[in-house]
Parts: C-alpha cells; sequence; structure tokens
C-alpha cells in the first residue's frame, strides 16, 4: 500500500490581515518569518520534501503606488500602503518567491489571490480579475500557477478556476465533531480527518481541515502565544502531542491507502516551539520508504488525478 502526503503552506504576511485591525501574530518586519523560511527550504533540501507554497500575489511585487484596477468595492485596498519591498517588508516579498521557485528542491509556488480577497463573498467578476492579475505575475517569474488556495477557505467557483489555468484547487472540510471533548481531542491528538481528493468541475479539489494541521494550536502561533487554557500543559508535552498526531496521520495514510494534506501558515511555525516539530516531522518523512509513502505537491496531484480522465 503506497499512501500520499501534501504539504502546503500560506505565505500572507500583512496581506492575510489587511482588512482586519491585527498583526500581534507577525513579526514587525517580517524578519522572524523570512528566518523561517529559509529554514525550512534548507531543511527540505536536506530531506528532499517538495511542498506547495501558496503565495499573496501582492507580495510579488516589489513596489506599487497603492491602486489596482479591477471591479472591487470602494476601500478594498485601503490599506495598500503604496510603498516598496524595503520599506514595507510585511506588503512587498518578491524575495520570498525567488527562494521558493530557486530552492534546489522542487517546490510549487501556488496561488492564494492577488489581494486576499475571499473569493465566497465577491462577484465572478472579482475572483476571475484576481486571477488574471496573479497569472500575469506568475508569469514574468516564469512559473505559470495552475494550483489555488482561497483565503480563509472562502470557495470559488471551479469554472471560474477553469478559465484561468487552474487544475487543483485545496478545499476545507469539517468533521461534525459528537460534542466539545470530541472536537478537543480531534484538534489535540486526532485522528486528523481524512477525504480523498475528487475532481469536480474539471478541478481536481484537494481537501484539508478548517484548523491548522501542520503546525500545533497548543503552541505559539507565530508571535502570538496560545490560549491560556493551553499555557499550564508542559511545553515538551505540548510539542510531543503533536508530533503523535503528524506521525499517526502520516502511517493511516500508508495503512489505508489515503492520501492526507496537511497545512498551516508561514507565520505559524516562525517561533523556536513549531520549528521543532517542523524540522522533526520532515526528518521523519524523510525516513519512510517511497514505496511506502509519496509526497506530492498539488501540482503532482493534479497531473496523476488528470491522466487517469
Amino acid at each position: 500500500m503506497v499512501g500520499r502526503l501534501t504539504i502546503s503552506i500560506e505565505i500572507e504576511l500583512g496581506w492575510g490581515v489587511h482588512d482586519r485591525s491585527t498583526t500581534d501574530h507577525l513579526s514587525s518586519d517580517g524578519s522572524a518569518e523570512r528566518e523561517y523560511l529559509d529554514r525550512l527550504l534548507q531543511k527540505a533540501e536536506k530531506t528532499d520534501i517538495p511542498i506547495s507554497f501558496d503565495i499573496v500575489g501582492h507580495l510579488l511585487l516589489e513596489e506599487c503606488d497603492g491602486t489596482h484596477e479591477g471591479p472591487y468595492e470602494d476601500g478594498w485596498f485601503k490599506s495598500d500602503p503604496g510603498s516598496d519591498a524595503s520599506t514595507r517588508p510585511l506588503m512587498y516579498a518578491p524575495d520570498m518567491a525567488r527562494k521558493v521557485l530557486d530552492a534546489e528542491t522542487d517546490h510549487e509556488l501556488c496561488t492564494h489571490t492577488f489581494s486576499h480577497i475571499l473569493c465566497g463573498e465577491v462577484s465572478e467578476e472579482v475572483v476571475a480579475a484576481e486571477l488574471e492579475h496573479v497569472q500575469d505575475l506568475h508569469s514574468d517569474l516564469h512559473a505559470p500557477v495552475s494550483s489555488f488556495i482561497p483565503p480563509r477557505h472562502s470557495r470559488p467557483a471551479n469554472r471560474t478556476l477553469r478559465r484561468h489555468g487552474i487544475d487543483v484547487a485545496r478545499y476545507a472540510r469539517e468533521k461534525r465533531s459528537l460534542t466539545p471533548l470530541h472536537r478537543l481531542k480531534e484538534l489535540v491528538v486526532g485522528p486528523l480527518p481524512s477525504w480523498q481528493p475528487e475532481v469536480n468541475d474539471g478541478v481536481l479539489e484537494t481537501y484539508c481541515t478548517t484548523y491548522t494541521s501542520l503546525t500545533a494550536g497548543t503552541l505559539p502561533a507565530g508571535q502570538r502565544p496560545p490560549l491560556v487554557g493551553y499555557r499550564a500543559i508542559p511545553t515538551e508535552a505540548r510539542i510531543r502531542t503533536h508530533k503523535y498526531y503528524l506521525e499517526r496521520a502520516t502511517k493511516r495514510a500508508i495503512n489505508l491507502n489515503e492520501t492526507v494534506h496537511l497545512w498551516c501558515h508561514l507565520y505559524d511555525f516562525s517561533n523556536k516551539y513549531q520549528w521543532r516539530i517542523i524540522e522533526w516531522f520532515l526528518e521523519f518523512l524523510n525516513d519512510i520508504p517511497a514505496k511506502e509513502l509519496t509526497i506530492k505537491t498539488m501540482e503532482d496531484l493534479s497531473e496523476e488525478y488528470h491522466s487517469r480522465e
């Protein structure tokens, strides 16, 4: 039996919350996020683990004047500083995209829309405009995009994705928990819910949880401390518990010949506690024989499934 595992990581920086007021999960200048992206790319190269990085398109810009054409509602870009990467590194990060594309490991650069638009809350025209802009930016990088991850799990219509070159999308699902205690158990120790990819309206849908699964919800999320209720639990115990969670999910994929999709944001593991888990997990995956588990990017999954049609 051969399991499949996909890892996707969202690179949003300031664009992930440009329509909100809080940035306490981020470092003030993006330095922590850049440091841990470098660590991840180095570790992925040593372990030969490919990752799908989904980046907000505006981060690909070196600079802009703060205005962007398109059928947007008034004020959507009010948080755009109209500046450049050296001045506002949380809003411009072409350096991150270049590092992903220049890595020795064959990572994938997916899209997370151009401006972190909530696709299910806007018109098809807005989604189309976002994808057109993204495709232009990715073409400039010689890395056309075929994989899509909607911000905050707000789904667009698959027909819109297909019209703009998207073959595979990561969508979130939620398993109904019987009680709050069952829900807590699922979040902390698992088992991780599993849904197998399927093609709908020409797009391969690969599924993940609504909550981050690659990183631990019991530990700090970037620069933000964990919920008060978790802080009484020793840190080492929380780290061990999430290692068990990831190991359990991986072994289930192998034993049941399933596809598992783990995800988080870049900022989530940009601290020493979460990084210990990420570093361990890549080493753990590297020790599993390819005949038991294949690590596939979203693009790899798409090629496999669409070739069956």
